[in-house]
């Protein structure tokens, strides 16, 4: 089966090319990617960028250059729902797209390897939330997208990219897994927002985070603390792919 794998981030992407071997290296549309075969798939593993606009271009590029047969859209995420901790995994069941008017669903193919995953992971003591993901075009509030959803939604968490991965993947006749693991928790909040790291692409510039922690250097705890829990989200990932990919 030939199988693409979308993260937005470097950190994501080393941790799912940890579980999968070394790969031949692939430019598709401009995005970085490597090209790998384990566990008897085709696997290409494609780095988009942050955001549902990066998100949207690398699936349409991947889609026109071969199209895959499953796409997993793989990384980190916030918790919505309390229950959720730093390093929980969560695989989608539904996706939402959330706009300050309300939330919509997008319509996709989820393959039932999803649940048999959830339920093996359960017997195994390994747990995996199902849940709902909502995409976000910036970041918003977790407080005010818990208010949103208003409890409609089971273990909610919430990222930039799935919806629009979930959009191209269903245009194409496409299945998806959504899988993410949790890099901060509902009861925090950032005292930044992702764009003031990043230049107009949602790409982060170092140069610019130096400035954001002059302006707020009350932040620096923050980002400690964030890079610890990234560390923590990007094991649980490699963890939950490596279970995943023999049941596809």
């Amino acid at each position: 089966m030939n199988i693409a794998i979308i993260t937005a981030l470097p950190q994501e992407f080393r941790a799912v090319r940890s579980c999968l071997g070394p790969g031949v290296a692939v430019q598709i549309g401009g995005f970085k990617a490597l090209s790998i075969q384990s566990a008897g798939h085709e696997f290409l593993l494609l780095e988009s960028g942050m955001g549902f606009d990066n998100a949207t271009r690398a699936t349409q590029a991947l889609v026109a250059a071969n199209r895959p047969d499953l796409i997993i859209s793989a990384g980190y995420c916030g918790g919505i729902a309390p229950e959720l901790h730093v390093g929980g995994v969560v695989v989608a069941t539904t996706l939402l797209q959330a706009a300050a008017s309300g939330v919509q669903q997008v319509a996709v193919e989820i393959p039932p390897v999803v649940q048999r995953f959830a339920l093996e992971g359960a017997a195994d003591s390994f747990r995996v939330c199902v849940g709902t993901f909502v995409g976000t075009s910036s970041v918003m509030s977790k407080r005010w997208l818990a208010g949103l959803l208003n409890n409609d939604f089971p273990c909610a968490v919430v990222e930039m990219e799935s919806a629009a991965i979930a959009r191209i993947a269903a245009e194409n006749g496409i299945p998806l897994i959504a899988i993410r693991s949790v890099s901060d928790p509902a009861d925090e909040e950032l005292d930044f927002s992702l764009d003031e790291f990043c230049d107009s692409s949602l790409r982060i510039r170092p140069a610019r985070i130096l400035l954001t922690i002059l302006r707020k250097p009350r932040i620096i705890p923050q980002l400690v603390r964030l890079s610890g829990n990234s560390r923590r989200a990007s094991q649980s990932l490699t963890s939950a792919l490596r279970r995943l990919i023999p049941l596809l």
